[in-house]
């Protein structure tokens, strides 16, 4: 009998081997379904680095290193218009959201730079001035730079300036907005409101930007009138540098930003 009971657990234990070879399986199949959904969001660089370094192991020449795009994401006819401009599509991928935040805030540090040096005495003359975020820059010429007072039309001069900055934008793809911006005091002229004159004088700038090789489709005039004052109006000198225009550049695929007004007219000496 206890011979009969030894060969009966051994026999049991047997029948049961099975489960282990399937419990093998499933972890193996587990695993393999981890390794697709892995590899199913391919990180770029990671994957060159990997690829580069298994090739150096290996010494073999690869026919390509570059991942395959398994989509892409299209772009409406809308994504350069500064006014109507869809939120930006979110990531699941970090690193690549870091690098296209990088590029941007890189190409507007650039365009800032050259302007800094482009017209460096008309920044110390305070005729042209240098503002702006990681979302977008503007470029801000005084009145006497563009126009004669109460007019709407390019001085000869200007031409000069606007010429130059149409070459820093032209090879950029940015959204770029001309603001028109005026004081409070009458045009002179009983046919043209500050309104009208903000506007004209944005679509002065815009047709030139043109003409000077910045794409129309990037382009947009904006007229704020004596709405947006960047100084009070306490003095003709401080009521003089809110006749403006602002030329902003944005980011691409973001929301559309304007130079936000300041939450009060700044109260300052301008000679400063």
């Amino acid at each position: 009998m206890r011979r009969h009971r030894r060969r009966t657990r051994f026999q049991g234990a047997q029948t049961h081997r099975w489960m282990i070879s399937y419990a093998d399986f499933l972890t193996l199949l587990f695993a393999f379904f981890v390794f697709l959904y892995a590899i199913s969001s391919i990180d770029e660089s990671k994957f060159q680095a990997v690829s580069q370094n298994l090739l150096q192991i290996f010494d073999v020449r690869p026919s390509s290193v570059d991942p395959i795009e398994l989509s892409a994401t299209p772009q409406g006819p809308d994504v350069f218009n500064p006014l109507f401009r869809p939120e930006p599509i979110p990531s699941t991928r970090e690193d690549v959201s870091d690098t296209e935040t990088y590029q941007q805030e890189s190409t507007l540090l650039q365009v800032r730079q050259q302007v800094d040096e482009q017209f460096q005495q008309l920044i110390q003359d305070q005729l042209i001035s240098v503002s702006g975020t990681e979302n977008w820059l503007a470029i801000n010429l005084e009145e006497p730079v563009l126009f004669s007072p109460g007019s709407a039309d390019i001085t000869a001069s200007a031409e000069a300036v606007l010429y130059e900055v149409a070459k820093v934008l032209a090879p950029l793809r940015n959204p770029v907005a001309v603001e028109g911006y005026t004081d409070s005091s009458p045009t002179g002229n009983d046919e043209l409101s500050n309104w009208g004159l903000s506007a004209l004088r944005a679509v002065s700038v815009v047709e030139y930007l043109e003409q000077g090789g910045v794409a129309p489709e990037r382009l947009s005039a904006l007229g704020f009138g004596q709405y947006q004052p960047r100084f009070d109006e306490t003095n003709a000198a401080r009521a003089e540098r809110n006749r403006r225009v602002s030329i902003v550049i944005t980011r691409l695929n973001t929301p559309n930003v304007l130079v936000p007004p300041t939450a009060a007219p700044v109260n300052d000496d301008p000679a400063n």
